[in-house]
C-alpha cells in the first residue's frame, strides 16, 4: 500500500496534524510506503512564501481584517472565485507536485489542508488520478473551502462541522465526524507526581500552563505576571523560538507563593499538559484537539476572529473552556477557576469528553478498510 500525507505549511497546524498522521500510519502499517509532503515546496518560493505568509502576517497584524476575510471566504461565491485563480495558477505553479502524484502512484491521499483537492479538482478522471482522495478538516467547523466536491471523503470533528458541510453541498454519506489527528503522545496516560518530580514542578500547587504559540507572542510576560498575582500558584510559561520573550519573562518579579517555570520550544508538551489544571492560550485546531484529548480546561484571551475564535466558541459553548474578552475578564476568570473546585472538574470532565486521541488512527481505518 502506498500511503501520501499531503499539508500545506500555512499555519503550523495543517503540518502537525499531517505528522500526527505519519506516525499513526508507520506504527499501524509498517508495511506501507509513506510519504508526507509539503505542497506548498512543489512551488516557486514567491508562490510559497505568499501564500504561507498570508495568514500568518494578517493574523498578527490585523485580526479584524483577517476575520472579515475569513467569514467572507466562507460562502459559495467566494469559494468559486479562490478555485478559479488556482485554476489560473494550475499548470505552472503545480506541475511539479502533479508529476510527484504520477511517479509516486499512491493508493490513497490524506489532505491536513484543503489546498490539494482545490488543485485535482480539475483533473478527476484523468486516468493517472486512482487514488481515494481524503480530507481531514483541522478545526471545529468546516469552512467552505474545506467542501470540495471531488473528495472521497472529509473528515470533520464536530456535530455540527458535519452539517457545515452538508449544507454547503456534500453528501452525507461523504462525511465522518472523527476528530482532528494529534500525536500519539496525547493519548497516553502520564503519572503526574513522577513528572514533576522530573521536571522540578511542585504537584500540590494549582498549576497553570501558558502557551505563546511556536514563534512566541508580545504579550506573554503581562500575562504571565497578572496570573503570577494568584499565588499560591504555579506558572508555566512557554515562550516558543521566542528567545528575547523567555528572557523577559524569566525576568519578571515572582511574589511569594507562587512559582515560575520558563521553557523555549518544548518537544514535550504532553507532559506539561499532564501536570496542568489550566492551560492559557490560543485556540488553535491542533492546540485545542491536544488539550480536550488531555483532559485540560482552556481559557482563551482575545481569540483572533475567523477559525480560532470559532474554536473557542465551540469549546467554551461545551463547557470546556472561558473565553477573556479583555485583562479584567481574564482575572476574574482564573480567579474563578482556581476558586471553585466543582467548576475545574466539571471542565474537565467536558474536555475529557470532547478529546478524540485516537482520531488519527480512526481516519487511517476508515481510509483503508473502506
Amino acid at each position: 500500500m502506498r500511503l501520501l500525507i499531503i499539508s500545506a505549511s500555512a499555519g503550523h497546524g495543517h503540518v502537525r496534524a499531517a505528522q500526527a498522521l505519519e506516525a499513526y500510519a508507520c506504527e499501524m502499517y509498517p508495511e506501507a510506503e509513506i510519504r508526507n509532503v509539503d505542497i506548498l515546496d512543489y512551488t516557486a518560493a514567491i508562490y510559497r512564501k505568499a501564500y504561507a505568509a498570508s495568514y500568518l502576517k494578517l493574523a498578527d497584524r490585523a485580526p479584524e481584517l483577517w476575520g472579515y476575510l475569513y467569514n467572507k471566504g466562507d460562502r459559495p461565491s467566494a469559494k468559486k472565485r479562490q478555485a478559479a485563480i488556482i485554476r489560473a495558477f494550475d499548470r505552472i505553479e503545480f506541475a511539479k507536485f502533479r508529476a510527484m502524484l504520477r511517479e509516486f502512484n499512491p493508493d490513497h491521499v490524506i489532505c491536513s489542508h484543503f489546498l490539494p483537492a482545490q488543485i485535482l479538482r480539475p483533473y478527476e478522471g484523468k486516468d493517472w488520478v486512482t487514488f481515494s482522495l481524503n480530507l481531514c478538516v483541522t478545526d471545529y467547523l468546516s469552512h467552505g473551502f474545506w467542501a470540495q466536491p471531488n473528495a472521497t471523503r472529509i473528515f470533520a470533528n464536530s456535530g455540527e462541522g458535519v452539517e457545515e458541510l452538508i449544507d454547503k453541498g456534500i453528501e452525507r454519506e461523504r462525511v465522518r465526524q472523527v476528530g482532528i489527528p494529534i500525536m500519539p503522545d496525547f493519548g497516553r496516560g502520564y503519572d503526574k507526581e513522577a513528572i514533576c518530580a522530573e521536571l522540578n514542578l511542585d504537584p500540590q500547587l494549582p498549576t497553570i500552563m501558558v502557551m505563546s504559540g511556536g514563534w512566541g507572542a508580545a504579550g506573554l510576560p503581562t500575562l504571565v505576571a497578572s496570573l503570577l498575582e494568584f499565588a499560591p500558584v504555579q506558572v508555566i510559561a512557554i515562550a516558543g523560538r521566542n528567545e528575547r520573550m523567555k528572557r523577559d519573562v524569566t525576568k519578571l518579579p515572582v511574589p511569594e507563593g507562587a512559582k515560575l517555570t520558563v521553557y523555549g520550544y518544548v518537544n514535550n508538551i504532553h507532559e506539561l499538559m499532564a501536570v496542568s489544571d489550566l492551560c492559557v492560550t490560543k485556540s488553535g485546531g491542533l492546540t485545542t484537539a491536544e488539550c480536550m484529548a488531555m483532559g485540560l480546561p482552556m481559557l482563551i484571551p482575545n481569540p483572533i476572529p475567523g477559525q480560532e475564535e470559532r474554536n473557542a466558541e465551540y469549546v467554551t459553548e461545551n463547557g470546556c473552556a472561558l473565553i477573556a474578552r479583555s485583562p479584567g475578564s481574564l482575572k476574574y476568570k482564573v480567579k474563578k477557576f482556581l476558586s471553585d473546585p466543582a467548576m475545574r472538574s466539571k471542565m474537565q470532565e467536558s474536555a475529557r469528553n470532547r478529546g478524540r486521541p485516537k482520531a488519527a488512527e480512526t481516519i487511517l481505518r476508515t481510509i483503508v478498510s473502506e
